[in-house]
């Protein structure tokens, strides 16, 4: 008898102890936070759960898809009934649409639970100085620089640079040193003011070539007030090219693009060789080959024909150089249409 009363305690436990489970219920499981001002800095949502089980419940982990969410959660156990928190704390960088996730492990069923939070974070406006970042007295420009970027040789291109006026009234602006391909004037569009640039390539006094800069200065009712670059990169233009004359073009080929120096001691020199070859049909001008490296000395054929390979030789003289990893470029504008402008490389150590 005393056996069978004990077979039945353990029976009638091992039944509550089947009985007895963890249930974690979340009243949501994504939240939109709409949109989220940049400059409000970080917000946070909770998302609230009940253990709706008859047994205590543990929240043993929450990980964050990524490092701009800082989860946090109930640290003590739930008691059925129950409520506890898992939270989210999203800080906004940069104007983006997000949805981040929130793995949720429990003791409780499920023991996985998946959490989203989603919104459209909406950038700071820039203050004026942020905005217009280069002062000249009471004139800020957005930058002093203005690229033209690549321009078909032969044809003529307009860009724009915005500027503001901070002073009492707005002022008359004029240019000096401005080459005979350059025209600069301001103009107001949507309400706001631009100076406007507007670049003739066949207006130059000599046909330029590859990468031109063009220090120009500005004048604020008819006083120096500051400098402006204009820049531009020159090539070929073969938009009239047809069928026929595809068949007959010069191709370059590089059998060593990049040349690379293990180490050199400051004020050693080094001379790197690239191997060009033309492999089309007609001759192969190289217009210009430079590099911005004021240290860097090129040498190279004018022309190659059809069937040849030249050399092009880039010395390097390091004694105006700073110790340490190094990459130089050198461009080549040609008459290839598949490399009318060509770069080589030059890497290495200086110690």
């Amino acid at each position: 008898m005393k056996r069978i009363l004990i077979s039945l305690a353990l029976l009638a436990g091992a039944i509550a102890a089947v009985q007895a489970q963890e249930t974690i219920k979340f009243d949501k499981s994504v939240h939109d936070f709409g949109n989220v001002p940049e400059e409000g800095g970080a917000v946070t949502y909770s998302f609230e759960f009940t253990n709706t089980g008859n047994a205590p419940l543990i929240v043993q982990d929450v990980a964050a898809s990524c490092g701009c969410t800082t989860p946090g959660w109930t640290k003590e156990p739930v008691a059925p009934g129950g409520r506890g928190y898992v939270k989210a704390t999203f800080t906004p960088s940069g104007a983006v649409s997000f949805d981040k996730s929130l793995t949720v492990t429990s003791t409780g069923t499920p023991n996985v639970v998946t959490l989203r939070i989603r919104g459209m974070v909406v950038a700071k406006m820039p203050t004026t100085e942020e905005a217009f970042p280069v002062a000249y007295g009471a004139l800020r420009l957005r930058s002093d620089l203005l690229p033209m970027a690549r321009i078909m040789q032969g044809r003529t291109k307009q860009d724009t640079l915005e500027f503001i006026y901070t002073g009492a009234t707005p002022p008359a602006l004029s240019f000096k040193d401005v080459p005979p391909q350059i025209k600069l004037e301001t103009i107001n569009a949507g309400g706001k003011t631009f100076i406007r640039c507007t670049y003739n390539t066949a207006a130059a006094k000599s046909q330029e070539w590859g990468t031109v800069k063009y220090p120009v200065r500005i004048l604020v009712n008819g006083k120096d007030a500051g400098s402006l670059t204009i820049t531009a990169t020159i090539v070929q233009d073969f938009s009239k090219l047809t069928a026929a004359d595809y068949q007959t073009i010069p191709v370059i080929t590089v059998t060593n693009p990049t040349v690379h120096f293990n180490e050199l001691a400051k004020g050693a020199s080094y001379t790197a060789e690239y191997t060009l070859a033309n492999t089309g049909k007609s001759e192969l001008v190289i217009y210009k080959a430079g590099s911005e490296h004021a240290n860097i000395k090129i040498t190279s054929p004018a022309t190659v024909k059809p069937g040849e390979k030249a050399t092009v030789k880039v010395e390097l003289n390091t004694k105006n150089e700073t110790a340490g990893d190094k990459l130089y470029s050198v461009q080549l504008i040609t008459n290839a249409p598949n490399q009318a402008l060509l770069s080589l490389m030059l890497t290495g150590k200086i110690n």
